[in-house]
């Protein structure tokens, strides 16, 4: 993914919401690592740790947390930010969907495949954030339109 188009959709964040999550103007960098420390994971600990398996039943996630489809749109944001975060993926993930699963005041995404979410990521306010925004079809803009 180009790193430009991050920095531009980061900054087109400013003032929004969803989710029930807030936004601030200036967010400290936040780790986006699949299986970063998985204590501040809260109840998605045991499926971001290292040692967790590669997919699980979206089921055993829904089981306690409330789970979100995302749109095809959002699918393929979420593909292409799992391929790019650490460590950086040479190939596409499994999925051919996602899920926002929320609970105790975390969220965690998944790419799901046959009802396995194989590839998941404990997702910070600013990445749910431009979900919201790709989910209404907002755009970023550079530039003069041509």
């Amino acid at each position: 993914m180009n790193s430009a188009f991050l920095v531009a959709s980061a900054a087109a964040l400013a003032g929004l919401t969803g989710f029930g999550v807030r936004t601030e103007d200036s967010m400290p960098a936040q780790d986006l690592s699949p299986h970063e420390d998985s204590q501040g994971a809260g109840v998605f600990s045991r499926w971001l740790a290292a040692d967790a398996p590669e997919c699980v039943p979206v089921s055993q996630i829904g089981s306690v947390s409330r789970l979100t489809k995302l749109t095809p749109e959002q699918f393929q944001f979420v593909r292409a930010l799992y391929v790019a975060i650490p460590p950086v993926s040479r190939e596409l993930p499994p999925g051919d969907s996602a899920v926002v699963a929320s609970a105790g005041g975390k969220a965690m995404i998944a790419l799901v495949a046959g009802g396995q979410a194989c590839a998941r990521f404990l997702a910070p306010d600013f990445v749910l954030s431009m979900l919201v925004q790709v989910g209404r079809g907002e755009i970023g803009m550079i530039g003069e339109p041509i």
